[in-house]
């Protein structure tokens, strides 16, 4: 098959980072039969006492193992318009055990503007967007997006995104920019969601071109209303 243990781990990284990946793991998760074929093939026979070199137990862990420093749902040249394997992976929204939160935000809003194009666009896609467009950075008007159809929204995405970042950002304007997708992952989405974004922005690390943008505020508010409908809650049931 291959003479070394190290083109084997090149092998096994490349083919983990394709879409093909995926649909094995799927096949593998239905019949876990498949796993002792598959090792069987790449190390030789069960009963070989020889205990396997420290590479071939490498490939293993990389076959075996996910690496959370790669993309989650992997790369592919199919458009996600037509990979409904990858589309599923990347509406998920995954706490790893380092607490690492996978997908990343920004490979969620890619995957929401790749598919702008669809006839059934996701809800929590169009309420995200469709709040940053009413920001004044954006343009100010929610309801002209709202407005468009299929094609005309796909177009609009890709070339309003363009015409914001394609000649360069002042500090100033990033941090408005930040701002406005705060307060809209508040606004729009849901708790993880939120935490997505919250990660994403501390990893930018605002306070180096000094913006007082709040990352945490919108995990705080949606907990701030849940306390305050708890104590509504407790209060009603004490005046009866």
């Amino acid at each position: 098959w291959l003479k070394s243990a190290a083109p084997r781990l090149a092998f096994a990284n490349r083919w983990r980072r394709s879409s093909n990946y995926w649909r094995a793991m799927q096949l593998v998760a239905r019949c876990p039969a498949l796993v002792a074929v598959f090792l069987s093939a790449v190390f030789g026979a069960a009963t070989d006492e020889v205990e396997a070199p420290v590479e071939e137990r490498q490939l293993a862990v990389a076959v075996g193992v996910e690496d959370l420093e790669m993309p989650m749902c992997g790369f592919s040249k199919t458009r996600l318009e037509e990979d409904p394997i990858r589309r599923t992976c990347l509406r998920q929204c995954r706490i790893e055990p380092d607490g690492q939160i996978r997908p990343t935000f920004p490979e969620w809003e890619s995957y929401c503007r790749e598919t702008a194009g669809m006839d059934l666009w996701d809800d929590e896609c169009q309420d995200y967007l469709a709040c940053t467009f009413g920001c004044d950075v954006w343009g100010g008007d929610r309801e002209k997006f709202l407005g468009m159809n299929v094609p005309e929204r796909y177009e609009y995405l890709g070339d309003t995104k363009a015409d914001m970042y394609s000649a360069g950002i002042t500090q100033e304007r990033r941090c408005v920019l930040e701002k406005c997708h705060s307060y809209c992952a508040r606004a729009a989405l849901g708790t993880c969601r939120e935490s997505q974004f919250r990660q994403q922005c501390l990893a930018g690390n605002p306070a180096l071109y000094d913006c007082d943008v709040d990352c945490s505020s919108a995990e705080r508010v949606r907990l701030k209303g849940a306390l305050l409908s708890l104590l509504a809650v407790v209060i009603g049931a004490a005046l009866h």
